[in-house]
């Protein structure tokens, strides 16, 4: 049989389990599986741990092997009796689902063909996804020269320490996709410098409080300030695009943008820039404050590490980005947390070392997250050429392998290449979601129930 024929087999299984392929959807993306490494329940909190069991479940009643490797990450074997594996990396955990959404973000709702909740995009749509090809695989016993894997992560959104304990005591197989990017696929991906910026002065008095974002990797739709009651700063001459309230606290003061995902800042607005930009410009606020505001809104004038003064380009990659996404107070004193993602040709170190002179000129301090390096595939080697290949024979369009901002799991996993989950020109957002709305860590987050399907294809 035709290699044309068998794939035709697999897309129409495909199609006459859509219906099972949306439940299962969402069924686990009902779960809350934010992960929390500080939670009583390890590794990950109690709501990772459900959804876990909820996919291992699924794929024991399936009739597949199954493991659970220490609550990190969950795996659904289809052994085709080969001695070596390919494996498919999903990850179950998701961003906090955040505010402003038309309905109950754990409640997926189907509404004009498009399925809405937080993470049936990113990521558990490729987890469900995986498992039907699995499916399809084995009920239509198509010959194989490898066992599929499917590995079910559970901490991707906050650091993967998930995959760095698997692949430090768990056997990793000969070569892995990982469906959490855009198509044809990734051919790399950016470094990732997670560090924190602490201002070694506090704020006066004035301020009682600070804060904005939840996690790293979301650029802020909201930044707040409060300050005491009887402040002389004068926040009354803030424009009518502020909230200004006065509570229990203090007045409190809010600043509003646009969230989207921090690896393309470009597509958002940072509302703790917003925030500090307004503050600076005050009559009434004192000298020492305002130097560490404007330290803080100077790191935050573009999204690239201009100010910081790392700022590079590279022909392989394209461009770094960095952004302050989450903001503290402790007593007085203010953090910021910055994600940054840098060019394959650069280092962390490099990087580093720029940001601690700087911060040592400004009365500030460098706290160190994460530092990933960067990675990619030779553009001329077999791995490349055949996703290409592949891609271009589906499609019928010229494959252009990128090298990826997005952090994913084949950054950390060895011979990995990360994939689509879905088609990005699917993704076509109707009149009635707001901008900043309907993408991948945004309110709102929809996939297309069409597109689902022509992903599980590819």
């Amino acid at each position: 049989m035709t290699d044309t024929k068998l794939l035709n087999q697999v897309y129409s299984w495909l199609e006459e389990h859509q219906d099972d392929i949306i439940h299962d959807l969402m069924d686990i993306s009902a779960i809350e599986s934010v992960s929390d490494a500080s939670l009583d329940v390890k590794p990950f909190g109690q709501s990772c741990l459900n959804v876990l069991k909820a996919m291992l479940e699924k794929g024991e009643k399936a009739g597949f092997e199954t493991q659970d490797y220490d609550h990190y990450v969950g795996g659904i074997l289809y052994d085709a009796h080969q001695k070596e594996e390919i494996g498919i990396w999903g990850h179950l955990d998701v961003v906090p689902a955040g505010e402003g959404w038309m309905s109950d973000p754990y409640t997926p709702t189907l509404r004009d063909g498009l399925l809405f909740g937080r993470g049936v995009g990113d990521n558990k749509s490729g987890c469900i996804a995986g498992f039907y090809i699995l499916q399809a695989f084995r009920a239509l016993n198509i010959p194989l020269r490898h066992n599929i894997h499917l590995f079910l992560g559970t901490n991707e959104e906050k650091g993967m320490a998930d995959v760095e304990y698997y692949v430090s005591k768990y056997p990793v197989p000969k070569f892995s996709f990982v469906p959490d990017g855009g198509f044809p696929g990734g051919g790399g991906e950016f470094g990732r410098l997670r560090y924190i910026l602490h201002s070694n002065q506090a704020l006066s008095d004035d301020f009682v409080d600070a804060y904005a974002g939840t996690v790293f990797n979301i650029i802020p739709n909201k930044a707040t300030v409060v300050l005491k009651k009887d402040t002389q700063i004068q926040y009354q001459a803030l424009p009518e695009t502020f909230d200004i309230e006065e509570t229990p606290q203090g007045i409190q003061i809010t600043a509003h943008g646009v969230s989207c995902h921090a690896a393309g800042p470009e597509r958002g607005v940072n509302a703790i820039r917003v925030l500090t930009d307004a503050l600076i410009s005050l009559k009434g606020l004192k000298k020492e404050d305002q130097a560490i505001l404007e330290f803080i809104n100077n790191v935050n004038q573009d999204a690239y590490g201009t100010f910081l003064g790392f700022a590079k380009t590279d022909d392989i990659s394209g461009q770094t980005v960095s952004s302050g996404t989450v903001l503290q107070y402790h007593d007085g004193h203010l953090s910021l947390t910055n994600d940054c993602r840098y060019c394959v040709s650069d280092q962390g170190d490099r990087i580093r070392s720029i940001i601690e002179e700087k911060c040592q000129q400004y009365h500030y301090s460098l706290e160190i997250a994460e530092n990933s390096k960067p990675y990619y595939l030779d553009k001329e080697g077999p791995i490349v050429k055949t996703v290409e290949k592949v891609y271009q024979d589906y499609t019928g369009q010229e494959a252009h392998i990128v090298i990826g901002k997005g952090g994913t799991y084949a950054g950390k996993i060895p011979n990995a290449m990360a994939t689509g989950s879905v088609y990005r020109g699917d993704l076509v957002a109707p009149d009635y979601i707001l901008p900043g709305h309907g993408g991948a860590h945004q309110p709102d987050e929809f996939i297309p129930v069409k597109a689902i399907l022509k992903a599980s294809r590819s």
